[in-house]
């Protein structure tokens, strides 16, 4: 009795796994599956969006669960992906922006510093220009101030005043001593004057002094 059972049972048993393998079989052959298939292979070799384009095909003429699940995973994926593309490309965008900005006020601060330095140096120049040309000028005058003194040493000495010529000018000091000696002069013709009309004073007395006697006498 036990026996008949088991092996009715096991009989059963095949029946089931050969209707299971025929309707596996069957569905391996049937386009949606295939394209079901062709899409976990694709989302292996990282190929997400021909992945979901398969799973489109797929649940068009299949309407497994599995393939509804595994569209909603990989287009969620391709969506984060998306996403998070686009913060990259927008981060890139902002940095470069800023990269920019950030070289536009280098080269400005580089340009004032320049411009700065420039001005600068052309003053410092500008400066030392006008330094060089005091000193150049006062050497220039001090040099021609001792030429001229030279000159007119030289000509003092080598130069005889002669007649009718035109007399030099004479200093201050030389004047005052000219001065001196006109009234020095002046005060000994006067001494001189007084002298020969004092001794004429005298000839007249003694003149007058011999007749007196002599009419005295007689």
């Amino acid at each position: 009795m036990f026996k008949k059972v088991l092996v009715l049972l096991l009989g059963i048993l095949l029946i089931i796994f050969g209707i299971l393998r025929l309707k596996r079989d069957k569905a391996v052959e049937e386009p949606g599956y295939l394209k079901f298939m062709n899409g976990n292979s694709l989302v292996k070799e990282n190929k997400t969006k021909e992945a979901l384009e398969e799973y489109k095909l797929a649940m068009d003429t299949n309407e497994d669960i599995n393939i509804k699940k595994n569209f909603e995973i990989i287009k969620n994926k391709v969506d984060e992906e998306k996403q998070n593309q686009q913060q990259d490309n927008q981060q890139n965008q902002d940095q470069d922006q800023q990269d920019k900005n950030n070289s536009q006020d280098n080269n400005k601060q580089n340009d004032q510093k320049n411009n700065e330095q420039n001005n600068k140096d052309k003053k410092d120049d500008q400066q030392n220009n006008q330094k060089q040309d005091e000193n150049q000028n006062k050497k220039d005058n001090n040099n021609n101030q001792q030429q001229n003194q030279q000159e007119n040493q030289n000509d003092s000495q080598n130069n005889e005043p002669n007649k009718g010529s035109t007399p030099k000018e004479l200093t201050p000091e030389e004047k005052a001593m000219k001065q001196k000696e006109e009234e020095l002069r002046s005060i000994m013709q006067r001494l001189e004057g007084n002298e020969k009309q004092a001794f004429k004073n005298n000839e007249r007395v003694l003149n007058t002094s011999e007749n007196k006697n002599s009419e005295n006498r007689w």
